[in-house]
């Protein structure tokens, strides 16, 4: 192996120094993988919700109407990056690190709290936009009234 022959010649004949020099190799290789993989993960469950907007109930009581509004909400300004059913398989996914998840499991709509919901809509992260400044707060509630009809069943 050319490393190890370069690791070799340059510290000489001692076996001590020469292994050393090869578990110095090993783990910053490790350490190095370790980060790689470790911030991958990290950058893909990356929302930090504060506990009081997960306690957060929806105030805006659901009915046909609210949730006919929020699908249309939704359509205009969620569908390119999150698709039409919620999938995260809009057309703009090609384009977006991370790409959004599917919020239409049971896994993914069991996890997350209606406040939860609305935190991630309000404040975004990226390469999610903040609807704060764009859709009302009842507007943002009834966004999350019609993500929860999209459950896979």
């Amino acid at each position: 192996m050319v490393i190890g022959r370069g690791v070799r010649e340059s510290v000489g004949r001692g076996g001590e120094t020469t292994t050393a020099m090869w578990k110095l190799i090993v783990v910053t290789s490790a350490m190095f993988i370790g980060t790689v993989v470790f911030g991958a993960v990290v950058v893909q469950d990356g929302w930090d919700v504060p506990e009081e907007a997960k306690a957060v109930e929806n105030p805006v009581p659901a009915d046909d109407k609210i949730i006919a509004e929020g699908e249309t909400l939704y359509q205009r300004n969620c569908r390119m990056c999150h698709g039409e059913a919620g999938k995260g398989d809009g057309p703009a996914t090609a384009r977006i690190k991370p790409a959004p998840p599917d919020i239409t499991t049971a896994e993914a709509q069991d996890r997350m709290t209606d406040g939860e919901l609305f935190y991630k809509i309000t404040v975004g992260k990226r390469p999610m936009r903040e609807f704060e400044s764009k859709l009302s707060e009842e507007e943002r509630w009834n966004v999350v009234h019609f993500l929860r009809t999209l459950r896979a069943r």
